[in-house]
């Protein structure tokens, strides 16, 4: 089985290594990156072409919303969730608008998490 590829973008070193461990201990996952801003971000896209992208929504330089954007009118096949620690600070409307795939807690359960990761890149029937 080929593993989900993801791409892990937050300026918080801390964070990003948090879920990278939670992801490493999942057989179908494998973090192929990560970036600290959103420019890194895009340009890590453009080399890695990753499955899916866990993207902060608020970073220093360039945000997470506009380079996530920038990304899903590029590279359509990638899908990118928004992560916030702020549940208020996106509407889901405004998320599907931007062409970004969803919006996820930061402390949401990780399972909830991994659950995302693996519908996002399932075939719909």
């Amino acid at each position: 089985m080929t593993p989900i590829r993801v791409l892990l973008v937050d300026d918080n070193a801390g964070y990003r290594q948090r879920l990278a461990r939670i992801l490493a201990l999942q057989e179908d996952l494998q973090v192929v990156g990560e970036a600290a801003d959103g420019h890194e971000a895009i340009a890590r896209a453009r080399d890695l072409h990753p499955d899916v992208i866990l993207m902060d929504f608020r970073m220093e330089g360039l945000d997470g919303f506009t380079a996530a954007r920038a990304i899903a009118k590029e590279l359509p096949a990638i899908k990118v969730f928004m992560l916030t620690a702020f549940p208020g600070a996106l509407d889901q409307e405004k998320v599907e608008r931007g062409g970004i795939q969803g919006l996820l807690i930061k402390d949401q359960p990780a399972a909830e998490i991994v659950a995302a990761i693996r519908a996002s890149v399932l075939p719909r029937a």
